[in-house]
Order: structure tokens, then C-alpha cells, then sequence
């Protein structure tokens, strides 16, 4: 029986965001970084593209932020500039972040998918790669035009010990909100990051248009968020 359903971001609630513009983001937050903690170009760069890259790496024992942390940390000098770096990450996505939204909105019946999971009594929450902190997902819930839901997050940095398609990633989420795999349902538009939720035994819909998985994936059903509402039904039974 299932019990509760996550849903991805981009791509799939909101539309449609490419891994160009994402990454993007890390752009805007090593600019102000580097501004804020006087480092040069070069230095930002290697920084920011290794604090990310270790958030995939393993780091047992390690949220994702805390790996993300750690890699700055080693670079910093002193206890001052790690204090700083903190205060500048945070600041960053509670008052930059919210205003880098251009081309990103709400999907086409992704708000009455997820409404329309909420009022079967189903949990609905949403399982975005957990690199973006909790404060940086809320924004992107908002563009996506979901505020008034009050969808509770599955994952975050701040949260998550591991990242998408591994697989305690969703063995972790489900974990997180007292569910097993097999009482969930993940909705997202890739194969790769999001179908692979059913190698975990989660029921699994596919947002596109493709019959079958290049990864071994399998999903209940496909097609648009439209779709998705059309067979709700059929993919709880």
C-alpha cells in the first residue's frame, strides 16, 4: 500500500530548470563567496567545484553539508574566516538566493498533482538532489508555485548523508518519514536521478515521454503530471 510520495523539482514541479542553470547557482554563490572572503578567481573555482564534488563523493558520518563545509574549512586560515564563510553561506541563500529566479516556473499541473495526493491522505514530499540547502529548496518550492501546500522536504544538505541515484538515497528518505520503500512512490522526469528509486522497491512514475530505462530502471507509468493525476489511482493499488 502506498503511503507517501515524492516528488523531484526540476524538471518535474517546476519547469523546466537544465543542469547549465543549476549549476549556475554555485557560480552566483562562489562570486559571493570570493567577494566576501577576498579570494581570487582561481581559488573560488577550485573551492567551490570541490566543495560540490565531495557532497557526491563518499563521507561516511558526514551530511552533505558538512562535507561541503569541510572542504572549505581545509583551505580557510583561521577560525575567523571559517565563522565568516558561514555566516556569508547562510546569508546567501536566505537573501541572494530567493532573487536568482528568471526563466524558472510552475509546471504544468504540478500543483494539482501533489493536491491531489494530499487529498487521497497520502504524505507528499519533495525529493530534490539534497546539494541545495533547505533554505535554497523552500525558494525553489516558491517558484514553482507550491507555498501554500506545505510540503515538508524529504532532503537537504543539511539532512542527507548521501545524493541521488545512489541508493540509500532513497532508502534514506523513506526512512526519514517512517515509511518503507515499498510504501512509496517517487515522480520525477529522470531516469537516471530519480527512477532509480525503484531498485530500492518503490513504485515509481516516469515525467517524460520514454518507454523504458537505459539504467535498469523500471516505472509504473509515464507520461505528463496531467497524466500522473489521470492514473493516481491505478498506481496506489
Amino acid at each position: 500500500m502506498i503511503r507517501c510520495v515524492f516528488f523531484d523539482l526540476d524538471g518535474t514541479l517546476i519547469d523546466y530548470v537544465s543542469v547549465a542553470r543549476a549549476i549556475s547557482y554555485f557560480n552566483e554563490l562562489s562570486r559571493y563567496l570570493n567577494a566576501g572572503l577576498a579570494l581570487d578567481d582561481d581559488r573560488g573555482k577550485r573551492l567551490i567545484d570541490g566543495a560540490v564534488g565531495s557532497m557526491f563523493e563518499p563521507h561516511p558520518g558526514l551530511t552533505n553539508q558538512q562535507a561541503f563545509d569541510a572542504f572549505y574549512d581545509a583551505d580557510l586560515a583561521t577560525d575567523g574566516e571559517r565563522v565568516h564563510y558561514r555566516e556569508l553561506f547562510t546569508r546567501f541563500f536566505a537573501e541572494v538566493f530567493p532573487t536568482l529566479q528568471s526563466n524558472e516556473c510552475p509546471a504544468d499541473f504540478g500543483f494539482d498533482a501533489v493536491r491531489s495526493c494530499q487529498e487521497r491522505g497520502l504524505t507528499v514530499a519533495i525529493a530534490s538532489q539534497p546539494i541545495f540547502s533547505s533554505a535554497a529548496i523552500r525558494a525553489r518550492v516558491n517558484w514553482a508555485g507550491l507555498a501554500d501546500l506545505r510540503i515538508p522536504l524529504a532532503s537537504s544538505s543539511e539532512t542527507a548523508y548521501t545524493t541521488k541515484p545512489q541508493l540509500d538515497y532513497y532508502r534514506e528518505i523513506a526512512r526519514l518519514l517512517d515509511v518503507a520503500p515499498e510504501e512509496c512512490l517517487m515522480v520525477g522526469n529522470e531516469d537516471y536521478n530519480d527512477m532509480t528509486a525503484s531498485q530500492v522497491g518503490m513504485r515509481t512514475f516516469y515525467v517524460g515521454n520514454d518507454d523504458q530505462s537505459t539504467n535498469g530502471n523500471h516505472w509504473s507509468g509515464a507520461g505528463t503530471l496531467a497524466d500522473f493525476i489521470a492514473e493516481l489511482d491505478d498506481l496506489l493499488r
